[in-house]
C-alpha cells in the first residue's frame, strides 16, 4: 500500500470496495484474518478500539503488510494519537468528531468519519474527512443511501452497520463507494473459525460487489 493521503486511501477502497471490519481485536489470529482477507483482494481492513490490547492487534495487523489497516472507533485526541503511533494507516470515527479530524490532519493521516444525517455528511466532509462512513447504515437502508448519494455525489459515503451479503449489493445499486461489513467477510474466524473460508468469502462478495458496481 502507499501513500497515506485521503485519495490515495479513497482509491484504494474504490478499487476493492469492501473494508473488513474486525470487531474481536482480542483475537489472536487478527494478523492471520487480515492475511487471508489481502490475500482475497480486500485493501482495507479496520480494527475496533474495544478492547484493552486493541492498538496492540492494529500494530500485529500493519505489520502483516496485507492490507490498509485503520483504527476503528477513535473518539479522541488522545486515542487518535496512540493509534498512528501503533502504525494504524487511518482512522474512523463513530461521529462528526471535530477534535479528531484536527489531530489526524496534523498527524497526516485521513479519517474515515461517521455520519447519518445530511448534515453530518456535509460537516464530516467540510471538516476534511477522506470518506464519509453512513452509520448505522440498517436505519434507512440502500434507499436512504440513495438519496444521499443524490444529494451529494461528490461525496463517497461508504455505509456500514447491519450490512448482509443478502443485501451488499443493493447498496452498490444505490451508490456506496464502498462498504464496511463485519461477520459476513471475516465469520468466526476470529474465534479459531476456518481462515480458508475467509478468504473464499470475500473474493465472492468482491465478485458481487463488482457486478452491481457495473450494472
Amino acid at each position: 500500500m502507499t501513500g497515506t493521503s485521503p485519495l490515495d486511501i479513497a482509491a484504494e477502497v474504490a478499487g476493492a470496495p469492501l473494508i473488513a471490519m474486525l470487531t474481536e481485536p482480542g483475537s489472536p489470529a487478527v494478523p492471520e484474518v487480515t492475511e487471508e482477507l489481502g490475500k482475497a483482494g480486500i485493501r482495507a481492513v479496520e480494527i475496533t478500539l474495544t478492547s484493552p490490547d486493541a492498538l496492540r492487534s492494529v500494530a500485529r495487523g500493519v505489520a502483516t503488510g496485507a492490507a490498509l489497516v485503520g483504527a476503528g472507533t477513535v473518539r479522541d485526541r488522545e486515542t487518535a494519537a496512540r493509534a498512528v503511533d501503533a502504525g494504524a494507516h487511518y482512522l474512523l470515527t463513530p461521529g462528526v468528531l471535530p477534535e479528531v479530524l484536527d489531530e489526524a490532519r496534523t498527524l497526516g493521516v485521513p479519517v474515515v468519519c461517521g455520519a447519518f444525517t445530511t448534515t453530518e455528511v456535509m460537516e464530516a466532509w467540510r471538516l476534511g474527512a477522506a470518506l464519509v462512513k453512513l452509520f448505522p447504515a440498517r436505519l434507512g437502508g440502500p434507499a436512504y443511501l440513495a438519496s444521499l448519494t443524490m444529494a451529494f455525489p461528490d461525496i463517497p459515503i461508504v455505509p456500514t452497520g447491519g450490512i448482509t451479503a443478502d443485501d451488499v449489493s443493493d447498496y452498490f445499486t444505490a451508490g456506496a463507494h464502498a462498504a464496511a461489513l463485519g461477520r459476513p467477510l471475516v465469520g468466526d474466524a476470529l474465534r479459531g473459525g476456518s481462515l480458508p473460508d475467509v478468504r473464499h468469502r470475500a473474493a465472492d462478495l468482491l465478485d458481487r460487489v463488482r457486478a452491481a458496481q457495473a450494472g
